[in-house]
């Protein structure tokens, strides 16, 4: 789901804004923006990230302002430093350079300013956890507003699934009346032709019909829009869940349409399909 929530610590050393950006997406895809002497401890970080977002496309930017200037050093390899000055000297004399070395040159020298040695400060990394729950509680507020709508959404859909179906089950007593019909009719032109063994006849109009039938594919579907409708009132895994049930809901459908070959069915099949697609589409937007 979509959503963005921030959160601000601050201490007498440092202030620590966390921005979380969140955009619909099928599975949990988490970037994060951390200063680099926290790489080792991200992994504890990222855990609470995906516990609480579940899913979505979230980008997690923290920002550290220092308030305390003793709290930063420049970390410098003072032996590297010597070590290059010398070297650099010595190239100087050898080739007859007069022009001076400069340590703004020096400093940026490999390894002169090494970050992968900055020092994790407990206070620091106190307020970072801080200010992401703070700003994760206030994502899951403006993810919660959006849901609102998208519940409102998937609601219309399903209750028009439910009319389309009521539609469908009001037609059936004229569906086998118009197929009845229409065998009797083919019957008595063969009947002319041909002579035909009456119980067997019976048997195969039976059996016929039987295959035509479209009831237990109406009481499953209806089964699976109650559980939707329950799913959709609250509980973990919303869209997962949903996702499933719109997978079955679409294979009763598929089987009403195959087997109805009634002209004012299809009509309704074809709105229940549509409907469906736009469920299958939103319940991806559901955490």
């Amino acid at each position: 789901m979509t959503g963005y929530g921030s959160g601000v610590r601050q201490s007498a050393n440092y202030k620590v804004s966390a921005e979380i950006k969140s955009l619909n997406s099928k599975f949990m895809e988490l970037a994060i923006k951390l200063p680099r002497a926290y790489m080792g401890t991200e992994h504890k970080l990222r855990s609470v990230l995906t516990d609480s977002l579940k899913r979505g496309k979230a980008n997690v930017v923290i920002d550290i302002e220092v308030l305390n200037p003793t709290k930063r050093h420049l970390n410098i390899n003072t032996a590297l430093v010597n070590s290059y000055l010398q070297d650099l000297t010595a190239l100087k004399e050898r080739l007859g350079i007069t022009q001076s070395i400069d340590l703004q040159f020096l400093l940026t020298l490999p390894d002169v300013l090494p970050t992968e040695n900055a020092v994790a400060d407990s206070e620091e990394w106190n307020l970072i956890v801080e200010a992401v729950q703070e700003a994760l509680a206030n994502i899951a507020l403006s993810r919660a507003e959006e849901g609102v709508a998208l519940a409102a959404d998937l609601k219309t859909n399903r209750d028009s699934i439910v009319a389309s179906l009521a539609a469908i089950e009001a037609l059936v007593p004229e569906r086998m009346v118009y197929y009845r019909e229409r065998l009797q009719n083919q019957m008595e032109e063969i009947r002319e032709r041909v002579t035909i063994d009456s119980n067997r006849f019976e048997q195969e109009v039976i059996f016929y019909l039987d295959k035509l039938d479209i009831n237990e594919e109406i009481v499953r579907l209806r089964q699976h829009l109650l559980l939707f409708d329950s799913v959709l009132q609250g509980g973990d895994d919303q869209g997962k869940k949903l996702g499933f049930i719109s997978q079955e809901m679409g294979r009763e459908i598929n089987t009403i349409g195959s087997k109805a070959n009634f002209a004012a069915m299809q009509r309704f099949v074809v709105q229940m399909k549509n409907e469906l697609d736009k469920i299958k589409e939103q319940s991806l937007n559901v955490v």
